[in-house]
């Protein structure tokens, strides 16, 4: 007998339909798969066949032939476990379905349903096809419940799943209410409260400027001045994601598997990711023979810190200005090209020399100038004063919520500057194209002056003029003003030291 049982692959954050078609011949019992199948799905065999005996069903005997469609897609995941599981029960006669469902899950050998990875993209991709039903692992029954107009199904194990598809009467005992969140009034971050930090105003005031117009940030300064602590509070100063953003976040954590946890089934605060200088490209990009996504994915919508930036591989870092620039990786394998969305905030810090530090060593650049020049704010972070240490008070410093307020309005202007490039990457002023430039970034004449005076005596480039343009209107808007000042120029040149004069 012929079976065919519907899932689904990850794609990206994306997913497309993969039909599970079983067929069962007289010949020597085992158990075929075809269809380019992984090696997690090549050994769901074994777990398939313990599986279904657990369960109090019979393992045919002959030929098993499952066919996975299309053959030219390579498959991964041990999620397919399930459907091949029914599709042998319906190809056997076992099992008849009473309905159209799409199937994902990873057996246990006693029959339990694990979760699996990328479910959220999968129920999305289904419902974008029509289905109206899904059966899911309990364990990412919530995840799958964020997706609306589809009905979720979760199982526990095989026989569950089986009751689902042939006794409709039953089925409303599985079935997931829609998980409803919401998270325009959530601040969940990783970090500190910016009160706490000792000292550095310049560096805050930085940080501010980098959260209102999303200016990546560099601070460049001694150990123990407060660089990392300051990049963990930048999560708690900007504005909270919106649903819609929300969504997108949580489909990466899920194609990633992060999201297995049953009380962490959606991402509703800023993503914070700090990894670690021996990190690889391909875990800071994301690759694999078959893609996954990397850390500057992870902290889409979010902040990727880098601390001590100096310690990490040279030719990783480079990989960073291609997404930087674009707000996408590309990933591209011999049979599919993968695409995972990286619209992050990057903040960095590292000391400000590389090499020994003794007389007569030779000090070196501390990062490439291409990768220099991405940064919209370098900003120099000094030793702490004894004074700042002792007499510290945290009560009379401006809390996270204080800042977070005017970047808040500052977003609001953006936002309404920007409103006529609905779907397009303009979202904030350090997005700006040179059209946007040239049509909202309005100076007064003594601003002219400073500006040109400093083009010549710093000898900025085309990249870092224009980020001095951008950094002056995001502090014109923190201010509510609508013409960019000498004062506005003033502050946001002093956010571009040059490698060479620290090292010098």
């Amino acid at each position: 007998m012929f079976a065919n049982v519907l899932s689904g692959a990850a794609i990206g954050i994306n997913a497309c339909p993969v039909s599970v078609e079983v067929d069962i011949a007289r010949g020597l019992p085992q158990i075929l798969i075809v269809g380019l199948p992984d090696a997690s799905i090549n050994e769901s065999r074994e777990r398939v066949r313990a599986a279904i005996k657990s369960s109090g069903f019979e393992l045919p005997l002959g030929r098993i032939v499952v066919n996975m469609a299309p053959a030219d897609l390579r498959k991964e995941g041990s999620h397919f476990d399930l459907p091949i599981a029914i599709g042998i029960l319906m190809s056997s006669g076992q099992l008849v379905s009473k309905g159209k469902f799409w199937l994902l899950g990873e057996l246990s050998l006693n029959g339990l349903l694990k979760p699996a990875s990328g479910v959220l993209p999968i129920v999305a991709a289904a419902r974008e096809w029509g289905i109206k039903s899904i059966i899911v692992p309990k364990a990412n029954s919530h995840e799958a419940a964020l997706i609306k107009d589809i009905n979720v199904y979760s199982a526990a194990n095989l026989k569950e799943a089986v009751e689902i598809l042939s006794e409709e009467e039953k089925r409303s005992q599985y079935l997931v209410p829609p998980q409803e969140f919401n998270c325009n009034n959530s601040f969940e971050f990783n970090g500190q409260d910016i009160k706490y930090v000792k000292g550095q105003y310049q560096a805050k005031r930085a940080l501010e400027i980098s959260a209102a117009g999303g200016h990546n940030l560099l601070f460049v300064g001694e150990p123990g001045g407060g660089k990392s602590m300051l990049a963990q509070c930048l999560p708690s100063i900007l504005p909270p994601l919106t649903n819609e953003m929300s969504l997108e976040v949580t489909k990466i954590y899920s194609v990633a598997g992060l999201l297995k946890d049953e009380s962490k089934s959606v991402i509703l605060g800023r993503p914070f990711r700090s990894p670690h200088h021996s990190i690889s490209g391909a875990g800071l990009i994301g690759g694999g023979s078959n893609p996954k996504p990397g850390e500057v994915s992870l902290a889409h919508h979010g902040v990727l810190f880098l601390d001590e930036l100096a310690e990490f591989d040279k030719r990783t870092l480079d990989n960073l200005r291609q997404p930087i620039e674009s707000g996408e990786v590309v990933i591209s394998r011999a049979r599919l090209s993968v695409k995972y969305p990286s619209k992050f905030l990057l903040i960095a810090a590292c000391n400000p020399y590389t090499g020994l530090k003794q007389s007569g060593a030779k000090k070196k650049l501390i990062i490439s100038a291409p990768l220099w020049d991405r940064f919209g704010l370098v900003v120099w972070v000094p030793p702490l004063k004894p004074d700042e240490l002792i007499d510290f008070n945290p009560d009379i410093q401006e809390s996270s919520a204080s800042v977070r307020e005017r970047v808040l309005i500052s977003w609001t202007r953006q936002s309404e500057r920007f409103k006529h490039r609905i779907g397009s990457d303009v979202v904030n002023n350090s997005s700006m194209k040179p059209q946007d430039i040239k049509e909202f970034c309005v100076f007064t004449e003594p601003a002219k002056k400073l500006l040109r005076e400093a083009t010549v005596s710093l000898s900025l480039t085309g990249r870092t003029y224009d980020h001095v343009l951008r950094v002056s209107k995001t502090i014109a808007d923190l201010v509510d003003a609508d013409e960019i000042e000498e004062e506005h120029v003033a502050e946001a040149i002093q956010y571009r030291i040059s490698q060479e004069s620290i090292i010098n």
